[in-house]
C-alpha cells in the first residue's frame, strides 16, 4: 500500500501538483501584503464582515487600507471579523470577496 502512494505521489509531482498547490495557497500572495501600508483616517467602524480565516485578518484589514477604507480587526460572537464604516460595508465586502478573503457576506450576531 506504501508503495502505490509512493508512485503515485511521484507521479503527480512529475506531473506539476507541487506547483499547483503552491498557487492555491495565499502565501503567494503574501510577499505583496508585506509592504508597508498605512491605515486611512480612523471612523466609526459598526459594520461586521465575518468568515475571514483568523490568520488572513490583518491581512483583510490590510487589503481595505490600501483601497481607502477604514478598518479594524476584532471578534465577534461567531469569530473573527473586519469592521467597516456602514456606509462602506458593501464595498468592503465586494474588496474582500475579490481578494479571495471572504466566505460569508455578514456576521450573524
Amino acid at each position: 500500500m506504501k508503495t502505490i502512494a509512493k508512485e503515485e505521489f511521484k507521479k503527480a509531482n512529475k506531473a506539476g501538483l507541487k506547483d499547483i498547490l503552491k498557487g492555491l495557497t495565499k502565501d503567494t500572495r503574501k510577499a505583496e501584503d508585506d509592504e508597508e501600508v498605512e491605515a486611512p483616517p480612523a471612523e466609526t467602524v459598526t459594520g461586521t464582515i465575518s468568515g475571514i480565516d483568523i490568520m488572513e485578518l490583518e491581512d483583510a484589514v490590510k487589503v481595505l487600507w490600501k483601497e481607502g477604507i477604514y478598518a479594524e480587526s476584532g471578534m465577534g460572537c461567531t469569530g473573527p471579523i473586519v469592521m467597516v464604516n456602514e456606509e462602506k460595508l458593501d464595498k468592503a465586502i465586494e474588496i474582500l470577496s475579490k481578494a479571495g478573503y471572504v466566505s460569508q457576506e455578514s456576521d450573524p450576531c
